[in-house]
């Protein structure tokens, strides 16, 4: 039961989804501003919508780096194509309640997910676009409904290193590449950990998810499901935890 659960939530984009949920609050909470839930509820759907057409179109080309996500896919199909269309529906309410005045930062993420099936044979391109939608969702577009731009640019640098570490251990995966390159990642992950400790103040509050990063890294396995148990659920883990951190720091 708990097997089809964990399956359920990773091959539907429910972990990256909550994961996408999460960041954005910890974004608020950092700028200190009241969190805006309307928009929590378009992020969610909006990663659901991203992740499910990806998937659903992928499905030949996927048949042999992720079988069981395939094999999820085709047996479930009607599910998904239901929990993508409500998703679509609700995005659709979420932008109208909130104007707009925020398609334009929507589009450039909306268009990288669209066309991910074409440039994500390269690990290094695929994982910067992927890091940079990310940011654009979880960090500019919390900011720029909050007015405060300008005050997120080191904290998307900060989450930025973790999350492409996230994207590019991903595509070593599929691509089947050593596990010697995951190293780099890990170097990259404990610098991040450094920026944080020298920023220190609010920005200390996001050690647990750059530290859960480190971790998965160090556990890195060259197997299909590496991504939706160790990366994706920790980082979501992380993020949760950062967002108490933050909480603490702040009272």
């Amino acid at each position: 039961m708990l097997i089809r659960i964990i399956e359920f939530l990773g091959y539907t984009g429910s972990i990256a989804a909550m994961l996408a949920t999460a960041l954005a609050i910890y974004t608020f909470i950092f700028l200190n501003t009241g969190i805006n839930y309307i928009l929590l509820v378009l992020i969610f759907c909006g990663t659901l919508v991203i992740y499910n057409i990806d998937h659903l179109r992928d499905v030949n080309f996927d048949q042999a780096t992720n079988p069981q996500r395939v094999n999820f896919i085709i047996h479930n199909k009607s599910l998904i194509y239901l929990l993508t269309g409500l998703s679509i529906l609700v995005s659709i309410l979420t932008i109208y309640y909130l104007g707009f005045n925020i398609l334009p930062i929507l589009v450039i993420p909306f268009i990288f997910g669209l066309l991910h099936r074409r440039i994500k044979s390269n690990p290094l391109i695929s994982a910067t676009y992927i890091t940079l939608s990310w940011l654009i969702v979880t960090v500019w577009l919390p900011a720029y409904v909050a007015g405060k731009l300008n005050d997120v640019v080191l904290l998307a640098i900060v989450i930025g290193i973790f999350l492409f570490c996230n994207a590019y251990t991903s595509s070593l995966r599929k691509k089947s590449y050593a596990v010697k390159h995951v190293r780099y990642l890990i170097y990259i992950s404990l610098l991040d950990l450094l920026i944080i400790l020298v920023l220190r103040g609010n920005y200390t509050g996001i050690i647990p998810a750059s530290l859960f990063t480190t971790l998965a890294l160090t556990n890195y396995m060259d197997d299909e499901n590496y991504e939706l148990i160790f990366f994706d659920g920790l980082q979501l883990s992380g993020t949760i935890i950062s967002i108490l951190f933050l909480i603490l720091i702040n009272i």
